[in-house]
């Protein structure tokens, strides 16, 4: 029985979400990431309000530029940036100057990466992705920040 145990490699107990902020392929001038990004790491499971707000965000058409649609669009993110700060993470991180971050977070079936940025005068970008960090030591993640980006 003891040889069995032995065998059986435990999970580990963290995971490394070791992840990049890059900017679309079409817009890309460097082969730089995005710096500054926060990037925010949640239990999918646990934050139905963020998952619906980013939800209502992929569904309006502000892109042709309609001003209603673009006003609800933008009442919408500002919702949804209240939602995130007030919402428990599993970790947190700043991209860094390649637009690297590091995020450990404890074993969880689903994470909510959610990345965000702002700088004046610029649009700004919002990016999140659902990974499994679950028996993982490590999960590589990108966001793409620039396919949500409101003008």
């Amino acid at each position: 029985m003891f040889g069995l145990l032995s065998l059986i490699q435990p999970f580990p107990e963290k995971t490394l979400l070791d992840g990049s902020a890059q900017p679309c392929a079409d817009v890309k001038e460097t082969t730089s990431g995005v710096p500054g990004v926060h990037v925010y790491a949640f239990n999918a499971t646990k934050i139905p309000a963020i998952r619906k707000s980013l939800f209502v965000l992929d569904t309006l058409e502000w892109e042709n530029g309609d001003p209603d649609a673009m006003r609800a669009a933008s009442r919408e993110y500002d919702r949804l940036l209240s939602l995130v700060r007030k919402a428990r993470t599993l970790g947190y991180a700043t991209s860094n100057g390649n637009g690297d971050f590091e995020i450990t977070v404890t074993q969880t079936d689903s994470v909510l990466v959610f990345g965000e940025a702002k700088w004046p005068g610029e649009p700004f970008y919002y990016s999140s992705k659902v990974v499994g960090a679950m028996g993982q030591e490590e999960v590589r993640v990108v966001l793409l920040m620039c396919n949500q980006q409101l003008l």
